[in-house]
């Protein structure tokens, strides 16, 4: 793989994504905060979300748009689970989105492979799955894409071909783009999705065409359109010949979590290096719109973030290790990063932190007390009734085990 130093940088794509439509046009917007004021969802994981009304109501605007949006997925522990793993998946990342309004197939097929021949995508390196229909193929075809390049769905699995954005929402079908590292052919879905280091899932273009009713139903919309969704890091993975955690304005996160991790005398393994990066990088944006963790609602999940940061090193590292230096470097270290994400300035990380930190410390000795009265109960009982999930109970026997090889 390439190093993250190569051109384009994260910035100047996102630039010259905005040029491109300005120049044609369209409205352009600033990022919407992460928290969504769409009831819908509890943070904005998408950009069509802010624009969904522009779709659907008679009165609203039906001017082409795009933007850059800083989003954030986090639907539960089987997503988080993914950080790490999926060299492509993050928690919080960046979206390019546009709506175009009233226009054909055709025209949508032709404006997304002009778009992605700006950056030098040629159709020849790209696989397409399309929902059921000729609408999308047919398009493709007439856009010079060869049939073996075409994969139809007709079900949602591996991809998606039909999304619905909320109830009641906006309801469309569309294609996923897929760039190929590779110049062997892909013979199926299945292998597309399998091999994530070969195939990137890069962008959707979705016709947006109904509206869901809570009874199920669905109804045509006052405007229906295109929305398109680009995701800046995977672009930028593609475009810089690496992963999305080797991008520029990743890796050096990832950088600062090895350095810290080697300096323990603990081998800085990339999984690790990943969640904590990710992680961090959630944190400080949570954090600079004004998110506070607590107990419940949108702090919840940023506490869950802080506190699976702090997890994460610990497990690493066999004990619980304060991590005041690992936080101020990367607190350094994302001052840079942080200015192509939008936030300037001074973002108060490390005396939240160390808040999260001495609470999880205090939840830690209390596990180890209730193992020690209950040695017998089961890890499913010890969840059930104490609240100790698998990874406390893991770093409980972590630590017990670091301290006996102490006293020998």
């Amino acid at each position: 793989m390439n190093s993250a130093s190569s051109n384009p940088t994260v910035q100047e794509i996102k630039t010259t994504l905005l040029e491109f439509h300005k120049d044609r046009g369209y409205r352009l917007f600033e990022s919407f905060p992460l928290v969504s004021a769409d009831p819908t969802v509890m943070f904005i994981n998408a950009t069509i979300t802010p624009f969904k009304s522009w779709f659907t109501d008679d009165s609203a605007h039906s001017d082409n748009y795009a933007l850059i949006q800083g989003c954030l997925r986090m639907g539960g522990a089987s997503e988080l689970n993914v950080v790490g793993i999926n060299p492509c998946y993050l928690t919080f990342f960046e979206m390019f989105g546009s709506g175009t309004f009233h226009t054909t197939h055709d025209k949508a097929v032709s404006y997304l492979l002009e778009l992605l021949a700006v950056f030098g995508i040629e159709k020849k390196h790209l696989y397409f799955t399309i929902p059921a229909g000729e609408e999308f193929r047919a398009a493709l075809k007439r856009s010079g894409v060869k049939e073996m390049r075409i994969f139809q769905l007709t079900e949602n699995d591996y991809f998606w071909q039909e999304w619905k954005f909320g109830v009641p929402g906006p309801v469309g079908h569309g294609l996923t783009a897929i760039f190929s590292r590779s110049s062997e052919e892909a013979e199926s879905v299945e292998q597309l999705a399998d091999d994530q280091d070969r195939y990137v899932e890069l962008l959707n273009l979705i016709h947006v065409h109904s509206q869901s009713l809570p009874d199920g139903g669905l109804v045509p919309i006052a405007n229906p359109g295109f929305d398109l969704g680009v995701g800046i890091e995977r672009l930028a993975a593609v475009l810089q010949g690496c992963d999305s955690y080797r991008v520029d304005a990743i890796f050096p996160l990832v950088q600062t979590v090895k350095g810290f991790l080697s300096e323990q005398r603990e081998e800085p393994k990339d999984a690790i290096a990943r969640i904590c990066a990710d992680h961090f990088r959630a944190i400080c944006v949570l954090l600079a719109q004004g998110l506070l963790p607590s107990n419940k609602g949108h702090g919840y999940v940023l506490r869950k973030l802080m506190r699976r940061f702090l997890e994460t090193v610990w497990s690493s590292l066999g004990k619980p290790t304060p991590t005041d230096k690992l936080v101020q470097r990367l607190s350094d270290v994302f001052k840079n990063c942080g200015r192509a994400v939008g936030v300037n300035g001074y973002v108060n990380v490390a005396d939240k932190m160390m808040g999260e930190e001495t609470a999880l410390l205090n939840i830690l000795q209390q596990a180890e007390q209730i193992i020690r009265q209950h040695p017998n109960a089961s890890p499913q009982a010890l969840h059930d009734t104490y609240g100790i999930s698998e990874t406390l109970r893991a770093l409980v026997q972590q630590n017990r085990h670091h301290q006996k090889g102490g006293e020998s």
